[in-house]
């Protein structure tokens, strides 16, 4: 009979001292003691040694004690490597999370041993659960990978491992869910622990599970290899590719628009979404209200869906990325989630959680929570698909409202990148309603400097034939109420009045509510707002569209 050591050591904070040693063996045999050359004498019978991360911590301390650089190797199960292949669907295996084992007794490796055991039998029973093709292509991929080979020995399971079958079986079984044009003979012999994770996490087909972060820092060519499998249009224009990458399929999808917003008689908008699907950084100057939102939205959520990607929306005001969030839940879209100071600790919580278990596509944030450790633990979880930066003309001391928070923008990205190990730039995209050209100017040398990244400009005609102005002289303050209200009295519509101070902003508007209006007072001042709104009363009603309505400055 097969036998087989269950084992775990504890080691000190600084990973060079060891606390204590933990083992049972499949005849439920137990070793608990500190004192290595027991332990060995111990295993000496077993035909193979299992654990839980073994190969990168445990064994790597004890062929340094032993003095032997192949110690234990021959015999090694590693329960971690496996795990995101066996059990890549939410909700994940009861006794993971992430790179650990769950046990109710800590610092107990008597205890994580046996629960190693536990996790190794569920293993071996989802293996032999899984399609007779992937199995194949498992095996394939993993036969001769340190930590993955004694597995298939334990199972005394072999299968042909000519690469050609092997491609063969990679695109029969996952037909219409990469591209077709992948390069998957290369990736099988340069890749081929990536590719198995990759491929393992396809197979689950389930919308919202991710790859573990442990596998994202250890293997980043995983993000690499989903967006080259998935991500990526080619140029023939696969089944996959034609059905994946397509933003007119996208937009009626998640938003039931059958067409993208033209300005003038140019395609701007559909131009700039496909730019992003192929991969292009780019700089959008299109018009307040002019559709940037769904420029972005749309990418954002295809990178989600094909990726499994998150965007970072990286947006001035709390309170513009609150509403944004809010109307994309209206239309059913659950995808993005918010992180601000504006958020008690339960909402902040909720929406950390959802971001580190794949439930969000879109994460809105401002600049000025790039420098929190907590967002960027969060982001080094997940594979970025790209950087959105909204009123881009805050890069530039040229433009109206100039934020020093975002120069730090281009450095958070570049040492993200160098974290998480990647050999590519992270796309960006940037949006603004109105830039002068010297602006264009200073946000496209930013990234080309920062990042390397040319952006490409989709310019929209800045000129709007729905504003008219008209300017009205009244020489003392009775006269500009009572033309302010006869303008109101004659639109009869959404009305917002601007004026300069949060005093007058109340006063306006009791004297509006008391004359028989229903006017409410907004300003810098209410919870929620950002200080940098200007007071104003809005008259008429409080929920309103600037531009279907009138406007005055009073």
């Amino acid at each position: 009979m097969t036998s087989i050591a269950f084992f775990d050591i504890e080691l000190n904070t600084t990973g060079k001292l060891l606390l204590d040693i933990g083992c049972v063996l499949s005849d439920g045999t137990g070793f608990h003691k500190n004192h290595p050359e027991e332990f060995a004498q111990f295993i000496t019978q077993c035909d193979f040694i299992c654990g839980h991360n073994i190969v990168a911590h445990d064994l790597a301390y004890l062929r340094r004690h032993f003095g032997h650089p192949e110690w234990g190797l021959d015999k090694a199960i590693d329960m971690l490597l496996l795990s995101p292949l066996l059990f890549p669907r939410q909700p994940y295996h009861r006794l993971l999370k992430d790179d650990k084992v769950q046990t109710e007794e800590r610092n107990n490796p008597l205890n994580d041993a046996k629960k190693a055991r536990d996790l190794f039998y569920d293993e071996l029973s989802a293996f032999r659960a899984l399609d007779d093709t992937f199995k194949g292509i498992l095996y394939g991929l993993l036969h001769n990978q340190s930590g993955f080979d004694n597995f298939f020995r334990y199972l005394n399971y072999a299968a042909p491992v000519n690469k050609e079958q092997l491609t063969s079986k990679i695109r029969g079984l996952f037909q219409g869910e990469i591209c077709k044009e992948s390069e998957l003979d290369h990736f099988i012999d340069e890749d081929p622990v990536a590719l198995a994770y990759t491929l393992a996490l396809l197979n689950c087909d389930d919308r919202f599970s991710i790859t573990p972060p442990w596998v994202l820092k250890n293997y980043p060519d995983v993000e690499r290899l989903f967006f080259l499998m998935r991500n990526n249009p080619c140029l023939q224009g696969c089944d996959y590719c034609s059905r994946a990458h397509d933003p007119l399929l996208a937009l009626k999808k998640h938003f039931v628009f059958s067409g993208f917003r033209k300005y003038g008689d140019e395609p701007l908008q559909e131009d700039a979404v496909r730019a992003a699907i192929q991969g292009e950084s780019i700089l959008a100057v299109f018009p307040t209200g002019g559709g940037k939102s769904i420029t972005f939205q749309v990418p954002a959520l295809m990178s989600g869906e094909n990726a499994k990607a998150l965007t970072v929306v990286i947006a001035p005001l709390q309170s513009l990325m609150k509403d944004q969030v809010d109307n994309l839940e209206k239309k059913g879209i659950t995808e993005a989630v918010t992180i601000n100071g504006l958020l008690d600790p339960i909402d902040r919580g909720k929406a950390i959680e959802r971001i580190e278990n794949g439930y969000a596509s879109l994460l809105y944030i401002s600049p000025e929570s790039l420098r929190s450790v907590t967002i960027e633990r969060l982001l080094l979880k997940r594979k970025i698909a790209r950087f959105v930066i909204d009123e881009a003309h805050c890069f530039s001391s040229w433009g109206q409202d100039f934020r020093v928070d975002y120069l730090y923008i281009g450095d958070f990205i570049k040492n993200l990148q160098q974290k998480k190990g990647l050999d590519y730039t992270i796309p960006v995209s940037c949006f603004t309603a109105t830039a002068k050209q010297k602006v264009i100017e200073d946000i496209r040398s930013y990234f080309k400097e920062k990042l390397q990244l040319d952006l490409r400009v989709f310019r929209a005609d800045a000129s709007r034939t729905n504003l008219h102005y008209r300017v009205y002289q009244r020489d003392n303050e009775e006269e500009k109420y009572s033309q302010l209200r006869s303008i109101i009295e004659e639109k009869n519509c959404p009305t917002i009045v601007y004026v300069s101070r949060t005093k007058r902003a109340r006063k306006l508007a009791q004297k509006l509510t008391s004359d028989g209006f229903v006017a409410k007072a907004y300003h810098g001042n209410f919870n929620g707002l950002h200080n940098g709104v200007w007071f104003f009363c809005l008259a008429q009603i409080l929920a309103f569209n600037a531009f279907s309505g009138y406007l005055c400055i009073f």
